[in-house]
């Protein structure tokens, strides 16, 4: 009988310590995890970012030199648990601001290089965030969208304090357009749209699809234990925010963007999520595109629609599915200065 309950106890132990170790993985920034640098890797059957992965690298590359030449102004808030976080302002028009919240485990510069070309144009004020554990902004754990939705709070907070009045929009990519998918029933003060690319809608619907692709184990039960510890170190409850639910009470526009063979968050997510919208809203489904693409293979459409979200002109539900401005096949397309600042 002892044991039995040796064996008991040493396969709880294992089973929360492998709990941690996918939590530790996924949340901690101070997790080493080694990249992949096998040439061959990139766009392969094991690459989440498959099938625009090169032109998606190249692309962010091309429009480096010009973006690390942009007059930001550094600017800080300090959350609600403590932490001091930092974002980054191109000013332009007072009156039409937009948040970009970045994805996970990436930056401001990886993420908008190229698509800050759109509020350029317009003259649009610009606020690049770093999220909480990301670039020069404090803290151990990332928010996973849960928690950085109440720092999108605070940053609204700030350009509300900054400027008279201002129509604000959120644009967020990836685990960015998770968080600002999860502010839509918050009622933020000004906020007058949202533009939600590529973003999942909660993370236990993130964590049970990405299970099998990146650790190749079902989500019970190590996933279940690796929300315990998310709960209990980083106070991040993985079934408290359902973007369903959010776009449900939301009373602004939105945008939806995803590329049709996105390996990493499931394209479903984002029709599901159109679907459940009470708002006007539009659905931009693009072709031969995966994770974090869309706008690199359609430009124009993706533009064309931002466009009509800040002038007001969003009116309806609108589904585009044709991906009609641009083609990303794989080992076809190839990165162009369109898609860059100048």
């Amino acid at each position: 009988m002892i044991y039995f309950l040796l064996i008991l106890l040493v396969l709880i132990i294992g089973l929360f310590a492998a709990g941690y170790y996918v939590f530790a993985s996924t949340f901690d920034m101070k997790f080493n995890a080694k990249p992949n640098d096998d040439p061959n890797f990139i766009d392969s059957d094991a690459d989440l970012m498959r099938p625009t992965a090169r032109m998606l690298y190249a692309n962010r590359e091309a429009c480096h030199e010009e973006f690390s030449q942009l007059p930001f102004r550094e600017l800080e808030v300090t959350s609600f648990d403590g932490l001091k976080l930092k974002g980054y302002l191109l000013e332009g028009d007072p009156k039409e601001v937009v948040i970009c919240v970045h994805g996970y485990k990436s930056g401001m510069e990886e993420d908008y290089c190229d698509k800050i070309k759109i509020y350029r144009d317009r003259g649009t004020t610009v606020l690049l965030m770093n999220d909480r554990a990301h670039g020069n902004s404090e803290g151990r754990y990332l928010g996973f969208s849960e928690l950085d939705r109440f720092d999108v709070a605070k940053w609204v907070d700030k350009i509300n304090e900054m400027y008279d009045n201002p129509r604000i929009y959120l644009h967020g990519l990836s685990m960015g357009g998770a968080t600002v998918i999860h502010c839509a029933d918050m009622k933020l003060k000004n906020v007058c749209g949202i533009i939600d690319d590529c973003g999942f809608n909660s993370i236990l619907g993130i964590s049970k699809a990405l299970s099998a692709d990146m650790y190749h184990l079902p989500f019970f039960p190590i996933g279940y234990l690796a929300w315990f510890w998310a709960k209990v170190l980083n106070h991040v409850d993985f079934n408290t925010s359902i973007g369903e639910e959010c776009v449900r009470k939301a009373d602004v526009p939105i945008l939806f963007f995803h590329g049709k063979n996105d390996a990493f968050v499931p394209t479903r997510m984002s029709e599901s999520m159109y679907e459940a919208c009470i708002t006007p809203k539009e659905l931009h489904l693009i072709d031969n595109c995966g994770h974090a693409a869309a706008y690199i293979c359609a430009p124009e459409e993706y533009t064309a629609a931002v466009n009509r979200l800040l002038d007001g002109k969003i009116t309806e539900s609108v589904t585009n599915q044709n991906g009609a401005h641009g083609d990303c096949s794989a080992g076809v397309a190839k990165p162009t200065q369109q898609g860059c600042i100048s």
